[in-house]
């Protein structure tokens, strides 16, 4: 993640900031599906209560992203000498597995404080494990571009990414 010379100041910062991002980008996974679950039952408006547990999801699964990070946890998705498409679509799949029992979890509790069933819970996304698994599909595949971007910057080098991304057009050596 960071090299051996960088202080613990510089670490922490850098920690914190790609915390930030991905936290950023899951809260907007969440908040847009809330928003889209609202329109399909016609709702007109998304609970304050929504938008906590959209953020705490979000601040959650970037917490143990980087835990998973931190421990090496993720090299075992990162095949030596393979293209990039394989650690971008394992660490997507399975990023999106977490993200779906995440989802499960949260349902499920928010049923028990309501005295719901866990059935009655589960069916609030999908009714079944086709909904969720469904739910998984659809996190997989907006997790694409997220993983591609953190192999990618892996693969370049720290900070690399950003110059290219943000400031340069092309690379340099």
């Amino acid at each position: 993640m960071a090299s051996a010379s960088a202080t613990l100041k510089q670490k922490l910062y850098r920690g914190f900031k790609e915390y930030m991002v991905i936290t950023l980008y899951l809260w907007v996974i969440f908040v847009l599906f809330d928003v889209y679950r609202s329109v399909l039952v016609a709702q007109y408006h998304i609970s304050l209560a929504a938008k906590g547990f959209a953020v705490i999801n979000a601040m959650a699964l970037a917490k143990i992203a980087l835990i998973a990070r931190e421990f090496k946890l993720d090299e075992r998705l990162r095949p030596k000498g393979r293209p990039l498409i394989y650690p971008t679509l394992l660490n997507a799949a399975a990023f999106a597995g977490l993200m779906a029992l995440f989802k499960l979890v949260e349902e499920v509790g928010v049923g028990m404080y309501h005295h719901d069933t866990v059935a009655q819970s589960v069916a609030k996304i999908g009714g079944s494990w086709k909904g969720l698994l469904c739910l998984a599909v659809i996190f997989f595949v907006m997790l694409i571009p997220f993983c591609a971007f953190a192999e990618l910057g892996l693969a370049l080098g720290e900070g690399k990414l950003a110059r290219i991304f943000l400031y340069e057009h092309r690379v340099r050596e």
